[in-house]
């Protein structure tokens, strides 16, 4: 079954009608005044939904989240300072998938946002594409030789002109709000690092909606969070996946002297195959600085369209995770006890084992595949470090 991705501004004319064909449903993000409030899902249409259908739906749906966000809106106390619109780096790594960031570079260009940057790190291409289309656009191109896309990141971090730098990913979409939300999540000084939702592009294949509707995405839900050590879990902070998404991230600059620049032990492009933007989530907190997840710094993302590659990607995220808590163990973010907890009773059991047993919507051999990479992730971290050692 495939859905139309839409969004509505209740805050605005809903339309007279939404056409969905060739699309057997619609799925809506629903938003008031820019805020992302929640999704409406309508399957099984045989005619365009109309004005009524969708009041109906969204009230049933989102009816408490929509008062919310009005409420929140109408009583926040009103600033007399107007807030400064930082200058921003916007690093874009990418590696041959030339057609995908020509895409994604005509969505930066295309911003509302007066003083920013875009980066294109081109990470060891075995072509001159990326570097052609960069040349016809308004961008900085840096060619980083060394595989891994930590390295890409750690090479964009070095060129940036700017104290604000944020991180998108060449499948993805930002909003043309994303800068404006990015700067206002920074206003307050204590602010190290900005993440927010990352939502579907299309749900166009059985293996988008499964990832999407299933397996739970990237977004992380609407609902704004000050994560800091004070505020959160221990469990949470395991969790660091949980505070966002590589594709939708942004830091100031000062941070990497305080804490370091992203591990390129982990991460695409390496043995490990994953983790280095929730591991750089995680050392941040747990030193102590303050991450904001802010709703409205929005991303789509372009999910991997065929259950094949989906499966990989949950290999690649067992690999991850496991390669991951073994970094912590090895900066002692954490006692190594607390990490060896966790590991075995919230990742392998609640996590992977309880769906395996009761799989649900997400077909059995996906979560195999996590489970796969998961035990594989000792080895993984090894020949990583190994590889990440010679590469220096």
């Amino acid at each position: 079954m495939a859905l139309k991705v839409l969004e509505i501004d209740v805050a605005e004319k809903i339309p007279a009608l939404l056409s969905h064909r060739p699309y057997e449903g619609i799925h809506i993000l629903v938003k008031y005044r820019r805020q992302p409030v929640g999704w409406v899902t309508l399957g099984n249409l045989q005619e365009p939904a109309n004005p009524e259908q969708l009041r109906e739906a969204i009230a049933e749906e989102l009816g408490e989240s929509l008062v919310r966000a009005a409420l929140g809106r109408h009583l926040q106390p009103i600033s007399s300072d107007k807030v400064d619109t930082l200058p921003i780096s916007v690093i874009v790594c990418t590696r041959d998938r030339t057609a995908q960031l020509r895409r994604c570079l005509q969505s930066l260009v295309e911003l509302e946002y007066p003083n920013y940057e875009i980066i294109v790190v081109d990470n060891a291409p075995s072509s001159d594409d990326t570097a052609g289309l960069a040349a016809g656009m308004p961008v900085r191109y840096v060619c980083e030789e060394r595989p891994g896309l930590d390295r890409a990141r750690n090479r964009g971090i070095a060129e940036a002109l700017y104290g604000i730098v944020a991180f998108t990913d060449d499948d993805a979409l930002p909003d043309r709000n994303w800068l404006n939300a990015i700067s206002s999540a920074f206003a307050k000084r204590e602010v190290m690092a900005v993440t927010g939702p990352v939502i579907p592009g299309e749900l166009e294949t059985d293996a988008q909606i499964l990832f999407e509707l299933g397996y739970g995405g990237m977004g992380h839900g609407f609902r704004e969070r000050t994560i800091r050590p004070q505020t959160i879990t221990l469990r949470d902070l395991f969790w660091s996946s949980g505070f966002g998404v590589g594709c939708n991230m942004a830091f100031r600059r000062e941070i990497f002297t305080s804490v370091g620049l992203f591990d390129v032990v982990l991460d695409v492009g390496t043995p490990s195959m994953g983790a280095g933007d929730i591991e750089m989530f995680h050392r941040i907190v747990a030193r102590g600085h303050t991450l904001v997840y802010e709703p409205t710094v929005l991303v789509r993302h372009i999910h991997r369209r065929g259950i094949e590659a989906l499966r990989r990607q949950l290999l690649h995220n067992g690999s991850g995770f496991g390669c991951y808590l073994f970094s912590c163990a090895r900066n002692r973010t954490l006692s190594r006890r607390a990490i060896l907890f966790f590991a075995c009773r919230e990742w392998f059991w609640r996590w992977i084992l309880r769906r395996l047993f009761r799989p649900g919507f997400i077909p059995r051999r996906l979560i195999v595949a996590e489970l796969a990479g998961m035990l594989s992730s000792p080895v993984a971290y090894l020949a990583s470090r190994r590889s990440s050692s010679r590469g220096r």
